[in-house]
């Protein structure tokens, strides 16, 4: 009987293997694709939001002013000022951008603040919904649901290399093949069309997906060992003494812009300083003592153990530059067609069985 053009070729061998290998690849592909197709869907299109963050924050968050920015201390004593404990300050991340809080509630929940820099106004605060970004940023890291969440984004990660690696094994080619096995023909019914569509978009994303999965599993992984025990009781810290820890800070990277500030329930401040020199997201890390301003430690970017200071640059396309970002950002693109079109095939093969 002869073949319809342009209709998918009939099963052959691959790398020597029998067709039902082929067969085999193409049921566990849609397997794994059904089940995490909406988790795919949602970690790529937070991964969109990401990439475009700082533009988007001109829109979705409060902007600051253009002025000198206040010192660690006076934005502290500004996020203390809503009666909650401050765990992280953030430093604005662009000229006229916000210092933003992070605070712990009572309950343990956390609270965000961002924080005019010149002035020290607060200018909005609440829960992670009140901060579109930030909420974006948690659920593409641990879907808001801590060790767990993070478990799940690593196993995402680890399916998206299986959806890859079973993806290429069902398409791969004859030799002699390569250009027509990725052509669409128009003339063909639409289900054949998206079929090729499918196909075609998969094959041509499936290194950047490889890419990504790889590098946010190694991002994911070092995170799921258990934390150590921190201190039960916050160490309160007078104006005076967060001054004189910040001016011991500073005195180890003067030239150095702080990124952020993080109190942990101790008597201790870690500030991790900007390296660029280093790598587009390198710090330099510095841990002080509160109650006497002592240098306990200082890290270097240079000699960090951190994964995510090399990993971190090539999983958002920083260590591309605008080039890097684009390409990242057609493949978000095409992970979320794959997670829609997937299914749909699925969908509509299932109706013309019945």
């Amino acid at each position: 009987m002869n073949r319809v053009a342009g209709a998918p070729a009939p099963a052959t061998r691959l790398f020597g293997k029998a067709p039902m290998a082929r067969s085999g690849f193409l049921t566990w592909h849609r397997r794994m694709a059904l089940l995490f197709a909406p988790l795919i869907f949602l970690q790529a299109l937070t991964g969109t939001i990401l990439l475009l963050r700082e533009p988007l924050a001109y829109v979705l968050e409060p902007q600051g002013s253009d002025g000198p920015v206040l010192g660690v201390p006076a934005l502290a004593a500004a996020a203390a000022r809503t009666g909650m404990h401050l765990t992280r300050l953030y430093l604005p991340a662009y000229p006229g951008g916000p210092a933003m809080a992070q605070l712990a509630r009572a309950d343990g929940s956390t609270h965000y603040a961002a924080i005019e820099p010149a002035s020290g106004v607060i200018l909005r605060e609440g829960g992670i919904w009140a901060f579109p970004l930030e909420a974006a940023l948690q659920w593409h890291y641990r879907l808001m649901s801590g060790t767990a969440g993070l478990a799940v984004v690593a196993l995402n990660g680890i399916v998206l290399l299986l959806l890859s690696g079973t993806g290429l094994g069902f398409w791969w080619p004859a030799a002699g093949r390569w250009k027509t096995s990725l052509k669409i023909n128009p003339k063909m019914p639409a289900r054949v069309r998206l079929r090729q569509w499918h196909r075609s978009g998969g094959v041509l994303a499936s290194l950047l997906v490889l890419f990504s999965a790889v590098t946010g599993v190694l991002l994911a992984a070092p995170d799921l060992a258990p934390a150590a025990p921190m201190a039960t009781t916050a160490f309160v810290a007078s104006p005076m003494q967060l001054d004189g820890a910040m001016g011991s800070a500073t005195r180890a990277y003067p030239a150095a812009a702080i990124r952020d500030v993080r109190f942990p329930a101790a008597d201790r401040i870690d500030v991790n300083f900007r390296a660029p020199e280093e790598g587009p997201l390198a710090v330099h890390a510095v841990s002080i003592r509160l109650s006497d301003a002592r240098l306990l430690h200082v890290v270097p970017a240079a000699q960090s153990p951190a994964l995510w200071m090399k990993v971190l640059p090539l999983h958002t396309g920083d260590s591309g530059g605008i080039f890097g970002m684009l390409m990242l950002l057609l493949e978000a693109l095409a992970i979320m067609a794959l997670s829609i079109t997937g299914p749909m095939m699925w969908w509509r093969q299932r109706k013309m069985r019945k």
